[in-house]
């Protein structure tokens, strides 16, 4: 993927990205490290109907509308977050202090 970012901003590839060039990277950031996220329940995965989310953040924009809530108001407090489609555990990127879940 890196590689193909780099042909596309009209970069001549001399070297490209090796297949170790994430652990590299990870290694030289200490900030950073990897974890495995864990995968969740199937039954949760079988909720993941895009026309029900669609539902969900409608249902959301019609809220702030009618109550006149401004961006500012809106916090987010889950930090663990999801990807779709993904049932099974994967390697993930974060920064050193945090869990993924």
């Amino acid at each position: 993927m890196a590689n193909i970012l780099l042909v596309a901003r009209g970069k001549t590839l001399i070297q490209t990205v090796g297949e170790k060039w994430v652990r590299n990277f990870v290694n030289r950031h200490k900030e950073l490290q990897t974890r495995f996220s864990r995968r969740y329940n199937y039954q949760r995965a079988l909720c993941e109907d895009p026309k029900m989310i669609q539902e969900w953040f409608n249902l959301i924009q019609i809220t702030i509308m009618q109550y006149g809530i401004l961006p500012d108001d809106i916090y987010n407090f889950d930090e663990t977050g999801f990807a779709m489609g993904l049932t099974a555990t994967t390697r993930v990127i974060t920064r050193a202090e945090y869990y993924v879940y």
